[in-house]
């Protein structure tokens, strides 16, 4: 049974597709796990950093891309969802050069428009708040069809409320939500905690045990000035933090870029190879259920 990992955040540029191939790369290389993305941002980041612009090109016009499987799932063509999944995908290898056992559902710039179609396909005499969640439920169940073939299933999630973007709140068994120091990042953080956790309001939030809540914030682009400093505890006051803080580092901003030629990990992340040890360390014992 996979455990389901979301990354998710309100404000976009905090990171979360970077992050969302970090722990792939770590679970799937240190940690011998069976990883799947889903990419359900219509930016399609993560696809293109596993895969490049020609291989999400050619995913594209196979129709194996989330859209598809999405929209093809609702009108009952899905018989083997693993059919749209793209397998050995990214460009590091282990420890004996060899692909680790990664594979992407790769993103689609459709994704916004087919969440719409099928949105009003559901469309009958319902109230809109019963067709959103009856659409939600049924993503859901879509991207739980893939739970018995991979140890990790990691959702790099939207920015804004998108269907799939809720379902994948819902369904995660714990939310990775990364942040900038900033006061932006501190606003947006109240508010995807509050739909995770489905609190109304910050007060209701706080009767939550930080220790039980389903999310862990990670402070990412750190430049540890003391403005930054006061910020991250401040939201480690209201919110559980991971100890883990990624700063600002060539090996963090360069991983973004897909090679065409596979790579060690110690060759990906350069001098930012510390800092994924120690979010895949933190990140591993909450795996063991």
């Amino acid at each position: 049974m996979a455990y389901f990992l979301a990354v998710a955040n309100r404000k976009g540029g905090v990171g979360k597709s970077t992050i969302t191939v970090m722990l792939a790369h770590a679970l799937s290389i240190w940690g011998g796990k069976r990883v799947l993305i889903i990419d359900l941002d219509s930016q399609c980041n993560a696809s293109m950093i596993m895969m490049g612009g020609e291989g999400w090109v050619t995913a594209r016009a196979a129709r194996r891309t989330v859209a598809d499987y999405f929209s093809d799932s609702f009108s009952g063509k899905v018989s083997r969802p693993l059919n749209y999944v793209l397998d050995r995908v990214g460009d590091v290898h282990d420890n004996s050069g060899r692909q680790p056992p990664l594979s992407i559902l790769p993103g689609s710039l459709l994704l916004d428009d087919v969440q719409g179609e099928l949105f009003l396909m559901q469309a009958d005499n319902r109230v809109a708040s019963d067709i959103s969640v009856g659409l939600r439920e049924r993503l859901i169940d879509s991207m739980r069809r893939f739970e018995h073939d991979f140890d990790v299933v990691i959702l790099d999630c939207a920015p804004g409320l998108s269907f799939a973007a809720l379902a994948g709140l819902k369904m995660a068994d714990k939310v990775v939500v990364p942040f900038r120091a900033d006061y932006v990042s501190l606003l947006a953080v109240d508010r995807v905690a509050l739909i995770i956790e489905e609190r109304r309001d910050l007060d209701d939030l706080a009767d939550v045990p930080l220790s039980r809540r389903r999310y862990a914030c990670l402070a990412n682009f750190v430049r540890d000035n003391g403005r930054e400093r006061l910020l991250i505890e401040e939201i480690g006051l209201a919110h559980p933090v991971f100890a883990t803080e990624l700063p600002q580092r060539d090996g963090i901003a360069n991983s973004f870029d897909w090679l065409a030629q596979s790579c060690s990990m110690d060759e990906k992340y350069g001098n930012a190879v510390g800092d994924l040890r120690s979010l895949y360390d933190e990140i591993l014992p909450l795996l063991k259920r």
